[in-house]
């Protein structure tokens, strides 16, 4: 058996045995994955699901936060969020039926939290949000970040201040983070949670001066990434690779926070704290890692901090559960498990929902998705095919049929994004697209209005516009545009106009490596993140990346290492 079980001997002595919820991310505010809910003994599976696969946004374990679906349960509904598909969704949790689906304009990287009859999320797209637990229906949405400012990260089209912070609950208010660039600015949240009104923000975490590695001083800060949780009168928020920053829970004031200093013992995005069965063989509570995600090899060295299979541990009443090495009943590697409502919920890397439990419903309920539709061609998909790229991003602004972007996503690698501003036009679009297995990472629609959009610049190798606009929005429009053949189509009636964006920015120039100086002329303070991946982390005495009309080139350390990768990586 894989799974390991700790059964006492007084497990059997009256122990509750009445339903439980599992609200939010390791069950409580303090994320100790302990939960009083006292499993059959018999489980039997009732019913599974195969959910797209996850798409984390990083590489790295230290950064892994959201490497795989976490489950919470209110009551009889189970909610999950979706990196790919850039929504939450409720299912029942005795059948495993499909309730709704709720979409943000971004990945919805962390796990819900649930509060009264009321569930909160927040997004890569910079918005937090509140939506009714029964229906999905939107109670309060919420941009708290400084602008509609926007960059690529991590392939997909997000806000400068995503949110990554994970949220938690607590006595009527609502805590979670926005931004991951110290130098962009940083913010942590406290929201009344029946409204949505800021009761405070800590924008003042993102220009700390202090050490550094290398016997360095420098600015850095805070760079929210993992799941907040509350430690008595202190908001803990994970910093990504670094340690955890401290807050009063009622003011917002930083309490404690280190920068980063030598010796390389790895922080990460997990974080919790000791539970009671800790406490019960004289344990003091305290702050604990888990040493399979705080750990990085450096040069010759492993180092890691914490105790291993902390992440892959929970409780229910008296049984311990560990699932590093997975469960007989699960094929394929487990990621989580919760039990909540008389059962065990399991999800696996590869996107599984199983649900485990005592009741008699005949014949185990396999859910499978709906066929997808075929990639029809339209007259406009014909058109495009012949003037676009196979890769890189595409953006149509304004309504467009989902028959086109379908045939265009089976005959390209694009990533496409379109905006559109009627809510039932995006709606459509979305369970469309999400039903043909292409939303969110290949296909995603923005809510919002396609004149005004604000897009990062240059990132663009096409933009259609359905429509004239004003030269000014035009130009404007031009400007995120991608140079070296990037192009802006204008349709008119059935005809295409183009207008090339050929060769390079004027004052721009090739980098050759070498260590040699930059004769550029463009790029001058200040600064702001365009695009930011992990996808290509050579770390440290790497040769240095070329810069060859609009493409970067980039190998590891070994410079005769046969697999470093010689083509355009999507």
């Amino acid at each position: 058996m894989m799974m390991r079980i700790l059964l006492p001997i007084f497990f059997a002595l009256g122990l509750s045995a009445h339903a439980e919820d599992w609200p939010t991310w390791r069950y409580d505010v303090e994320r100790t994955a302990e939960s009083p809910q006292v499993l059959p003994d018999n489980l039997s599976l009732l019913w599974s699901r195969d959910l797209p696969r996850p798409l984390p946004a990083f590489n790295d374990v230290r950064l892994q936060f959201d490497g795989g679906y976490e489950p919470i349960v209110k009551g009889s509904r189970l909610f999950v969020a979706s990196n790919r598909e850039d929504k939450v969704t409720a299912f029942d949790t005795s059948s495993g039926a499909l309730l709704w689906e709720a979409f943000a304009d971004g990945p919805v990287r962390l796990a819900p939290v649930a509060w009264k009859d009321k569930i909160f999320f927040g997004s890569d797209d910079g918005c937090f949000y509140c939506v009714e637990a029964a229906t999905g229906k939107e109670v309060w949405k919420v941009r708290p970040v400084p602008s509609a400012r926007k960059l690529i990260g991590n392939k997909r089209l997000t806000s400068v201040w995503p949110i990554r912070g994970g949220p938690v609950v607590q006595e009527n208010r609502v805590y979670f983070a926005a931004g991951v660039w110290p130098f962009e600015g940083v913010f942590i949240f406290c929201l009344e949670a029946a409204t949505g009104e800021q009761v405070w923000v800590n924008d003042s975490t993102g220009h700390l001066y202090g050490g550094q590695p290398h016997n360095a001083v420098a600015i850095g800060g805070i760079a929210p990434q993992g799941y907040l949780l509350i430690d008595g009168d202190e908001l803990v928020v994970p910093s990504s690779n670094a340690y955890p920053g401290r807050f009063d829970l009622k003011t917002g004031k930083l309490k404690d926070f280190k920068l980063p200093l030598g010796g390389r013992v790895p922080g990460g995005w997990y974080a919790s704290l000791a539970g009671k069965s800790e406490e019960k063989e004289g344990k003091r509570k305290s702050l604990l890692a888990d040493m399979g995600i705080n750990y990085v090899r450096h040069e010759d060295r492993l180092r890691y901090e914490g105790k291993p299979e902390v992440r892959s541990t929970i409780r229910a009443g008296e049984q311990e559960i560990r699932f590093a090495k997975g469960y007989e009943k699960v094929p394929g590697k487990v990621h989580a498990m919760v039990v909540a409502d008389g059962k065990l919920f399991v999800t696996t890397a590869a996107g599984g929902l199983y649900a485990f439990g005592s009741e008699v419903l005949g014949a185990k309920r396999r859910h499978a998705d709906a066929t997808p539709p075929a990639a029809m061609a339209t007259e406009l998909s014909s058109q495009l095919l012949g003037e676009i790229p196979r890769h890189g991003y595409g953006v149509v602004l304004g309504s467009v049929d989902a028959d086109t972007l379908v045939h265009l996503a089976s005959e390209t690698s694009l990533r496409l994004l379109v905006v559109e501003e009627e809510r039932r036009r995006v709606r459509a679009l979305r369970e469309v697209l999400s039903q043909a297995g292409i939303y969110g990472s290949r296909v995603a629609v923005w809510q919002d209005d396609p004149a005004g959009f604000e897009m990062p610049p240059y990132f663009a190798d096409f933009i259609l516009l359905h429509e004239e606009m004003p030269s000014d929005q035009r130009e404007r429009i031009y400007e995120s545009v991608r140079p070296y053949g990037g192009k802006l189509i204008v349709q008119r009636g059935g005809e295409l106009e183009i207008r090339l964006r050929a060769g390079a920015l004027p004052g721009t120039t090739n980098y050759h490596g070498d260590f040699k100086p930059s004769l550029d002329e463009l790029v001058k303070a200040p600064l702001g993140v365009l695009w930011f991946d992990d996808t290509l982390g050579h770390f440290k005495r790497s040769p240095q990346p070329k810069i060859i009309d609009g493409v970067m080139i980039t190998t590891t350390k070994d410079w005769l290492d046969a697999s470093t990768r010689t083509m355009k990586v999507d």
